[in-house]
């Protein structure tokens, strides 16, 4: 099975620096996101693989001002939005910031911030999020 991917130093996605605020990449994420999912499927290649890695390019960013790292995406399986989210230097991981993280997540999940869950088997430099979809 394709794992689903954690947010890492180096992203798939776009870099952003200043001209581009936390809110506007939130908004280009959740747009992006929403024009696609994730696909558990076996890992041998194929059409789902590329498919899921041109997604993964769409939903991952690094914003250089914050120093997170972050993918915002649908899962398929899970039926939910899913958040991975990691803070960063170019040399690696920067410890956990709960103030900017909590501005990521407000700006990604908006009102259904209350309802998001963080998964209990977290990676020790990457947190993941998720929201279950209204039926």
């Amino acid at each position: 099975m394709s794992k689903t991917p954690i947010a890492a130093p180096r992203t798939e996605g776009r870099i952003f620096d200043t001209d581009w605020s936390v809110a506007n990449i939130a908004k280009l994420l959740r747009s992006n996101a929403g024009r696609g999912v994730w696909r558990h499927s076996p890992a041998t290649g194929g059409s789902t693989a590329s498919v899921n890695q041109y997604y993964l390019r769409t939903v991952s960013a690094r914003h250089l001002p914050s120093g997170a790292s972050l993918i915002f995406m649908r899962l398929e399986q899970e039926n939910c939005w899913y958040l991975s989210l990691c803070f960063a230097a170019a040399d690696g991981y920067l410890p956990w910031n709960l103030e900017t993280a909590e501005l990521w997540l407000c700006a990604l999940f908006g009102e259904d911030r209350p309802r998001v869950r963080e998964a209990a088997d977290a990676n020790q430099n990457a947190r993941q999020f998720t929201l279950a979809m209204a039926e």
